[in-house]
């Protein structure tokens, strides 16, 4: 079994990689291009750490896994809150109980979605999100005590920090997880992994000094904060290159990461607004409250920069009232709605969900008519149009089977909506198709996702400097197990990577593996749900 890394670098992106390679600042990022095999890594359908990490980990689609957003994902209800995806939530093996299974030691250092810690054949600290230092973010448990009785600490309040505090915490956490790495990296073991969410933590809250396309874009602050951005990707490498001082010459090492980044969009798109003017939706009349009214006017007479004005001089209490409204203070008399808007937090992303007779409470639509409505209501979205500058809206539309397979593809809404870049989805059933995104919320997290992550891999049999396409994040399981000698379960969706393998490689081994890991009706503690809930909060995202 050849000893394998894996490092993860949550939300890194070649944006900002590739030009502090060319200028010399991240040295060890440019001795692994040099020596192995790269390109860009396609991630899953939402670009959200949730359903991409439990991707890597089990090599198969949300549809198998079960897990589409960090909460219950559920289409078939009529509630957008549910409770939090955990590692007793999804389905099928991870690679660490297939390597485990195969004879392997394991180590899995902060990897997102592994909480609570499972038995492996090995350790595991479990990774974002966790409710705090509790004995189930170990494995096994006498762990904790073994490295000091502490994790990394997450806060739950990040949004609310200074530039300077938030800057200050992100060190803190990368110096502390720097620390549990060269204490666990000694231990035996023939899989290694941790990922750092710095990378992504630094686009979320920082991208707003460097890119002048988002609202949230000052000179000012970009003149003294502009350099936050690179002097963390510098730090990440720094940690790279304490991974690669400690390899042997036969060690296989990837770095990767589940997505990759851009701004967060500065346009709402409220698809129930055009549901509700072609007759499929209906609000209910206390829909329209004073503060509805308020929004709506205030689109249609005020210019967006007076409006972005206003709002970044406003009380506190009305800024809260209005991101409150923002978020979803929606009323729908969803027994004369044929289809609403289901919300998939990841611009621009957004799903619309059939009211079906039989699967909704309150279902309005037999059977007999979803597929006619369902590509009609597809037609005319792909057509739509900004009103204000002429400009289609829709990138691409989905039916969800044509996204996900498996037993799972009920909890994802049966119309996917890939928008351009510049939308996100909005909550609103009244006023104007396409408004603005509050001034607030983007000073807050000016910083969202994007489809596309890295993919970094050097070792024996892997050719040298040599770019691949086509990579996708659910290959990556599939073409680890490979590049460590082991066969591939045959259940898996992702392929293995031949192409980052020199000319001559061994072939491609599968294997038929008696290890089902079910999702589990066990739910985690009402405290440790509400934990859980605050900290995704406050990294933005619920």
């Amino acid at each position: 079994m050849n000893k394998t890394y894996v490092i993860g670098f949550d939300g890194a992106t070649w944006r900002f990689i590739e030009p502090l390679v060319a200028a010399g600042e991240m040295p060890n990022f440019k001795r692994l291009l040099r020596e192995g095999s790269h390109g860009r890594l396609k991630s899953t359908v939402p670009f959200q750490s949730a359903a991409a990490w439990v991707t890597f980990m089990t090599g198969k689609n949300s549809g198998k896994h079960g897990v589409y957003m960090f909460q219950d994902y559920d289409a078939r209800s009529y509630s957008y809150v549910g409770r939090t995806a955990n590692s007793r939530y999804f389905s099928g093996q991870t690679i660490f109980d297939i390597v485990g299974k195969m004879g392997g030691k394991v180590a899995a250092v902060r990897v997102p979605m592994t909480y609570p810690a499972w038995p492996v054949n090995g350790v595991m600290v479990s990774g974002f999100p966790t409710p705090g230092d509790t004995p189930d973010s170990f494995y096994p448990p006498d762990l904790r005590v073994e490295l000091g009785g502490s994790a990394v600490p997450e806060q739950s309040d990040f949004r609310r920090l200074t530039t300077d505090q938030q800057a200050a915490t992100l060190e803190a956490q990368t110096d502390r997880l720097s620390d549990l790495v060269s204490k666990l990296v000694k231990r035996e073991h023939d899989l290694f992994m941790v990922v750092h969410r710095i990378s992504d933590e630094v686009h979320h809250f920082f991208i707003g000094f460097v890119d002048p396309r988002t609202p949230a874009y000052d000179p000012a602050e970009a003149e003294q904060w502009g350099d936050l951005v690179n002097h963390f990707y510098r730090k990440i490498d720094k940690t790279l290159g304490e991974t690669l001082d400690v390899l042997e010459p036969d060690d296989t090492i990837f770095v990767i990461s589940d997505h990759g980044g851009n701004i967060t969009p500065p346009r709402q798109l409220n698809l129930n607004v055009w549901l509700a003017r072609q007759g499929l939706l209906m609000p209910l009349e206390q829909a329209k409250n004073p503060l509805e009214r308020m929004y709506a006017l205030n689109q249609k007479l005020i210019p967006s920069k007076v409006r972005a004005l206003l709002r970044r001089n406003a009380p506190k209490g009305v800024q809260g009232g209005l991101r409150h409204m923002w978020r979803g203070l929606q009323h729908i008399d969803f027994s004369r709605t044929q289809a609403y808007h289901f919300p998939m937090k990841c611009p621009p992303l957004m799903g619309i969900v059939i009211n079906v007779k039989g699967r909704q409470e309150q279902g309005t639509v037999t059977p007999e008519q979803y597929e006619h409505l369902r590509d009609q209501i597809m037609t005319d979205v792909a057509r739509l149009r900004d009103p204000n500058t002429g400009e289609t809206v829709v990138r691409a539309i989905y039916k969800r089977e044509d996204l996900y397979h498996g037993p799972f593809v009920e909890r994802a809404p049966d119309i996917v909506v890939w928008c351009h870049e510049l939308y996100k989805e909005g909550p609103f059933a009244q006023g104007p198709l396409v408004g603005q995104v509050p001034y607030d919320e983007l000073r807050q997290v000016p910083g969202s996702h994007d489809e596309w992550g890295i993919l970094l891999a050097r070792g024996p049999g892997i050719a040298a400097d040599k770019e691949i396409q086509g990579a996708k994040l659910v290959d990556l399981t599939p073409t680890l197990l490979h590049a460590m000698g082991l066969s591939v379960p045959s259940d898996m969706d992702g392929r293995v990577l031949t192409e980052l393998f020199a000319e001559g490689g061994r072939d491609v081994l599968s294997v038929e593996l008696d290890l089902q890991r079910q999702s589990e009706e066990s739910y985690l503690s009402e405290d440790e749900e509400q934990q859980i809930k605050d900290k995704l909060k406050g990294w933005g995202y619920l």
